[in-house]
């Protein structure tokens, strides 16, 4: 399968090996590659700062567009890295060092070759007065697409009880009849995916216990499909996509509402509209499967 986002490769990833008396170059052999996407699903701790602590050259990490660690449910690319046993810290995100620089989880996972993954960030035992926290592992791996198909599934990220989820046509469908999916309690529990032509839809998740009663909702993403010098963007418009729609309950659900910084830790750093959504489940997507160029044109 294709590895997604392999277009977003750390430069020092093509860093040379050395030169010769006669300006031949050698450069290093791409290893074994899998794809490893982060997500943290921890409603009621500060962001995160997720490395691999043992190479720096294809190796995944928590590494986005904030500036404030990996926020709760916000997720990475799949970062093309190196397939083999891979040694994982996970730190809090502070300004603090000595703050930034606890360990709250050093874990070692495999990463297989050749194929996609997600580390999603859960909650840890709770047993003592220090926070902990814990990785599922959760296969990315779609099913075959051809024509105009596209895949979709739904992920419980935390909703307890467990989640019915619809793929409906908007956001404001009615639900009724038999889930599309219904997904077991507790972290990282995914659905088969669902294989459907390209066209827009949302997906609607209820509690498993109210299955007709929506807690959250989200239209995928549009996408567009390849033109002659762009490459496809995975949405519900370009065929191939493959998509995760994750389902979040609500930011410190012990915390009073309305959810701020003063009482929920997994708000640092967060926008107004953020803490907003924050006090409710949510429905976020995520790419899976970015599609392949047209036959015949290398991929750019």
């Amino acid at each position: 399968m294709r590895l997604s986002r392999l277009l977003l490769l750390p430069v020092a990833a093509l860093s040379v090996a050395a030169c010769s008396d006669d300006d031949d170059v050698s450069v290093n052999a791409r290893p074994p590659l899998g794809g490893v996407r982060f997500i943290n699903a921890v409603p009621d701790m500060r962001p995160f700062d997720i490395r691999m602590i043992d190479q720096v050259q294809w190796s995944a990490s928590s590494v986005n567009e904030g500036n404030y660690g990996l926020a709760y449910r916000a997720g990475t690319v799949h970062w093309a890295t190196e397939a083999k046993a891979r040694p994982i810290r996970v730190f809090p995100a502070d300004s603090n060092i000595a703050v930034a620089s606890r360990i709250l989880l050093d874990q070692t996972i495999t990463i297989e070759p050749n194929k996609n993954v997600t580390l999603m960030l859960v909650p840890g035992p709770r047993t003592s007065a220090t926070d902990s926290v814990a990785i599922v592992v959760i296969d990315d791996t779609p099913p075959t697409l051809s024509g105009q198909q596209i895949a979709a599934r739904a992920v419980n990220a935390g909703v307890t009880g467990g989640i019915a989820a619809y793929l409906t046509a908007t956001t404001t469908t009615a639900l009724a009849g038999t889930p599309t999916w219904t997904v077991t309690d507790g972290f990282g529990a995914g659905s088969p995916y669902v294989v459907r032509d390209t066209g827009t839809f949302a997906v609607r998740a209820a509690a498993r216990t109210a299955a007709t009663t929506a807690i959250a909702s989200a239209t995928a993403p549009a996408g567009e499909p390849a033109t002659e010098n762009v490459g496809a963007l995975a949405g519900f418009r370009a065929a191939g996509s493959a998509l995760s729609a994750y389902v979040f309950p609500r930011a410190c659900p012990t915390a009073t509402l309305p959810i701020t910084v003063a009482n929920c830790p997994a708000a640092a750093g967060s926008s107004a509209s953020t803490r907003t959504a924050y006090g409710a489940p949510g429905v976020v997507w995520f790419v899976d499967l970015i599609p392949l160029p047209p036959s015949g044109r290398p991929t750019p």
